[in-house]
């Protein structure tokens, strides 16, 4: 990615986030999800060198651990695409490697906000892009991040026989065994409107060529909202 390329995405992103930071919705025209930023102000980090790359945004709420543990995350994604760009192949030539993360934020029931930070990891010794995906829960009066037990209310047998049920039904043919999903598929979840979405990582648990998938489980159907 050249570094022209590299400022044109900035000027984008700083556009984006000057206009849909807190209290803005949008909807991408074929149905599949948009940004949304109902909670927190943009930031970034941001950088561009001869063989990395990296644009990921994430938001700032000024809740300090929620914040903390934001930002440890981002920071611990930028050096690890930075450190397989500065690695060196056997025959002497660098590593290239580009991250581009953005975010949506949604807040539920004016007291909850869910965080989801989705993109990928590009480089040259990559077959594919590898999936970035990570998720924030956030109690706002309480001042702290939720736990995934909380979110599904202690029932995660629950939560998981929905969710088999889900992936049989959007994919009836799954050649891969349902009755073996465990507490692992449920690592990536966020709070939205009507319900908890899971998000299944490219290549982590189904066939790498489905990409990213997100499956809703409602309140009604987990049985009530953050009991």
């Amino acid at each position: 990615m050249t570094r022209k390329i590299f400022w044109t995405m900035l000027l984008g992103i700083l556009f984006i986030g000057s206009g849909l930071s807190a209290q803005t919705a949008a909807q991408a025209g074929d149905g599949t999800p948009g940004v949304v930023r109902e909670f927190g102000e943009t930031d970034a980090i941001l950088d561009a060198g001869d063989t990395f790359t990296c644009i990921l945004t994430f938001p700032k709420t000024g809740i300090a651990e929620v914040d903390r543990a934001i930002y440890d995350w981002a920071l611990t994604a930028h050096d690890t695409g930075k450190e397989h760009a500065d690695s060196v192949n056997s025959d002497g030539t660098r590593n290239e490697a580009a991250i581009n993360v953005g975010y949506s934020s949604f807040l539920v029931r004016e007291n909850y906000a869910g965080i989801e930070e989705t993109g990928a990891l590009n480089g040259t010794f990559l077959a594919h892009p590898e999936d970035i995906v990570k998720t924030f829960n956030v109690d706002i009066p309480g001042k702290k991040l939720l736990t995934s037990d909380e979110i599904l209310n202690h029932n995660r047998g629950r939560a998981l026989a929905l969710l088999r049920q889900k992936i049989a039904r959007r994919y009836p043919d799954m050649p891969r065994d349902l009755t073996r999903t465990d507490g692992t598929w449920l690592e990536h979840l966020v709070i939205k409107h009507d319900g908890v979405e899971v998000l299944l990582p490219r290549g982590e648990f189904l066939p790498s060529y489905l990409g990213l998938q997100r499956f809703l489980l409602t309140y009604d159907e987990l049985g009530g909202f953050l009991q």
